[in-house]
């Protein structure tokens, strides 16, 4: 251009500011005011460069900039004025924004609302209640972005007792009629709980008007708010609405319900969704794949794995969710063959370095029996957390091994960079007591609190039960059962009565039931566990009398089962007693056939 005015100059310096070229900008400014034919910058231009100050997170600049204000009487314009203290708020500089807004005499809801948005951006809630009633105070009117401000600050604070407050704020303002402020106070309740308030505000608002909310994260909020506070009659109240409204397909609001039937244990429910679904995405296979894996549905959580590729085309590419889903689901049936499928496929993926990952990894292999692979992993981590300690420590203690997990337990401390926390000491107590180190795993314990200030769980108490009963000092856990300083629960009673099961300890066993018989009345792992102390006594009669008293109670022992993997490649789970198999005479007459070559081996060897 052969002559360029100050419109010319401005709009090059918005541009780039849209285009997110901050540093761009800045430069076109500097370029404007050393050139000596240039027009001197206008209320605009200065506004331009305030925001570029902000999206690039200079506060050094944007203090510059003030002088700059100062220095040439900009000061005196209402709207450079919020621009500035609009600037001050986004780089986190409340303290100066409040007093740009408390020396001008002309402050709006524009510069009230910017210094308010500010502190709740910054995570300052309760400076941004205090400015928001400064406000009101000022005789300020809030507008539609105050209030959003306002509602989002009482949503993080998760104060219950400003959200009738400000719900009551946004009816006198006549707001409640916004669809912007309706979806944060639904957001506000469903996200703290309290879903029964924010399914009437939706349902009110939209279904009863027969409008559609545009906005499907608020749905799928509310709908989540369902799965967090057990009211699955409320979620199905949502779905069936959003069914009456054809809101489907809609990939976001079906996983959010997909999410809440899994959880509440609707599994049918949750499959049907998932089925029915036009538009998969990764969410919606890592849902399913979760739920399986967390049910012990392990054959179901690895066929969905291997559909993702099949039925997506290659769009769908496995997330960090999925391998760490996926993995588990491996450790849950020691499938070795799968594991390391997976196990390549997180290196090809370039999953080689997360940390979660390799934990997982490590539980893995070692519960496939393979430590020498845990052991490996654990040493090629480039960063370790606290996570990857407790992982190789475990996995010791599943081998046996306590003297190896106490040498990693010992490194750990040793290092320093991470403190045992509590799932430290479970881990390398129950280490211990696979490995008949008392003594050792006893020390740990005391060590908890005496160095590390952790008050022992249930969980630690019910460990030394076991790391004792395992060695056959059942008095000594009996003792400490009695010096606790909590209750025992059943976790604890548990351990003991497991134990008396090694050692045929029937009198100690008959005292840990019949505390278990009060804690859990309508329990059978207890029952069956004093059934197996009778029957190591040869006391028949007393095992016939139990399992009648649980066949009357209408209480079964649940069915034995195993997991069968051939090749890597089939998988196979044999439930006892189940005839349901479509091969199920020939499984039978294989499994006599072996039968018979077992005794007859036996009767050989004699």
């Amino acid at each position: 251009m052969p002559q360029r005015d100050v419109v010319s100059w401005t709009s090059l310096v918005s541009g780039h500011c849209h285009d997110g070229a901050a540093h761009a900008a800045v430069r076109v400014f500097l370029n404007m005011l050393s050139e000596e034919a240039a027009p001197l910058p206008n209320e605009f231009t200065v506004a331009a460069v305030l925001r570029a100050c902000a999206l690039l997170k200079n506060e050094k600049l944007g203090r510059m900039m003030h002088g700059f204000l100062f220095s040439n009487g900009f000061l005196g314009d209402n709207f450079v004025l919020n621009s500035l203290i609009d600037t001050y708020s986004k780089l986190g500089s409340i303290v100066s924004a409040g007093k740009l807004i408390n020396g001008f005499s002309c402050r709006d809801v524009v510069s009230w609302t910017t210094v308010v948005s500010g502190c709740v951006l910054h995570g300052m809630f309760e400076e941004a209640f205090v400015l928001f009633i400064t406000m009101l105070e000022d005789g300020i009117r809030p507008n539609v972005v105050t209030m959003l401000s306002i509602i989002q600050a009482c949503s993080l604070m998760s104060d219950s007792g400003l959200f009738g407050w400000v719900h009551a704020l946004v009816t006198k303002l006549d707001l409640d009629s916004n669809d912007l402020v309706v979806n944060s106070l639904v957001e506000m309740y469903a996200k703290n709980a309290f879903v029964a308030e924010g399914i009437k505000i939706f349902f009110g608002f939209y279904f009863l008007n027969g409008d559609v909310c545009s906005d499907p994260d608020v749905v799928a909020t509310l709908v989540h708010g369902c799965s967090r506070s057990e009211s699955l009659e409320h979620g199905k109240e949502i779905h069936a609405c959003l069914i009456k409204m054809n809101y489907f397909p809609c990939t976001i609001i079906e996983n959010s319900l997909m999410g809440m039937y899994a959880k509440r244990e609707q599994v049918e429910s949750a499959h049907l969704i998932f089925r029915r679904m036009e538009n998969r995405d990764i969410i919606s296979w890592n849902t399913m794949i979760s739920y399986f894996v967390k049910n012990g549905s392990i054959a179901e959580a690895l066929q969905h794995l291997t559909e993702i590729h099949g039925t997506s085309a290659g769009l769908l590419v496995p997330d960090h969710v999925t391998l760490l889903s996926s993995i588990q689901a491996c450790s849950e049936i020691a499938s070795l063959q799968q594991g390391q499928i997976l196990h390549g496929y997180v290196i090809r993926s370039g999953f080689d370095h997360d940390v979660f990952i390799c934990n997982a990894l490590i539980d893995m292999y070692a519960r496939s029996g393979r430590i020498d692979l845990s052991e490996q992993i654990f040493k090629e981590m480039d960063v370790r957390d606290l996570g990857s300690w407790n992982s190789m420590i475990a996995a010791y203690g599943i081998h046996g091994d306590g003297n190896s997990a106490l040498k990693v337990f010992t490194e750990l401390k040793n290092r320093g960079r991470h403190k045992p926390n509590g799932l430290t000491f479970v881990s390398i107590i129950s280490a211990c007591g696979h490995s008949g180190l008392t003594v050792e795993g006893y020390e740990c314990f005391k060590s908890m609190h005496r160095d590390y200030g952790i008050e022992p769980s249930m969980e630690h108490y019910a460990t030394v039960v076991d790391l004792l009963g395992r060695s056959g000092k059942l008095d000594e856990a009996l003792e400490f059962l009695k010096i606790m300083p909590i209750k025992p629960g059943p976790s604890v009673w548990g351990s003991l009565l497991g134990a008396c099961g090694l050692y045929g300890n029937v009198e100690i066993a008959e005292r840990a039931a019949k505390e278990l018989s009060v804690l859990e009345p309508d329990g059978n792992v207890w029952r069956v566990a004093l059934s197996n102390v009778y029957a190591v006594a040869g006391r028949w009669g007393d095992v016939a009398r139990l399992r009648a008293e649980m066949k009357r109670g209408g209480l079964r022992k649940e069915a034995g089962w195993s997991y069968v993997e051939v090749g890597g490649v089939e998988s196979f789970r044999f439930i006892v007693g189940d005839t349901r198999h479509p091969q199920t005479e020939r499984i039978y007459e294989v499994w006599h056939s072996i039968k018979e070559h077992i005794l007859d081996a036996c009767v050989g060897a004699v």
